[in-house]
């Protein structure tokens, strides 16, 4: 069963995206086509995982690009 995503209401205007869409659930309660860069920051993390991903180090590289910082607890790098 794959998990919902969820875009973040204060990036829901996000102006420059990643140009890769995805479909979520909007702020308020819609559904539709979304960048990766309007995610909220649990829901990135679920999307870069969703198809056998476990690069704790590429994700944190994507969540820093994107302005959510590490997606992963610094010690789980360690």
């Amino acid at each position: 069963m794959e998990q919902a995503l969820f875009v973040d209401s204060a990036r829901a205007d996000y102006e420059s995206g990643a140009g890769l869409y995805i479909r979520a659930e909007f702020p308020d309660g819609k559904w539709g086509a979304a960048d990766i860069a309007q995610l909220t920051k649990g829901s990135l993390l679920s999307w870069l995982k969703s198809r056998g991903g476990d690069n704790p180090w590429a994700e944190d590289v994507v969540g820093i690009l994107l302005g959510h910082g590490h997606l992963h607890d610094e010690q789980e790098g360690a």
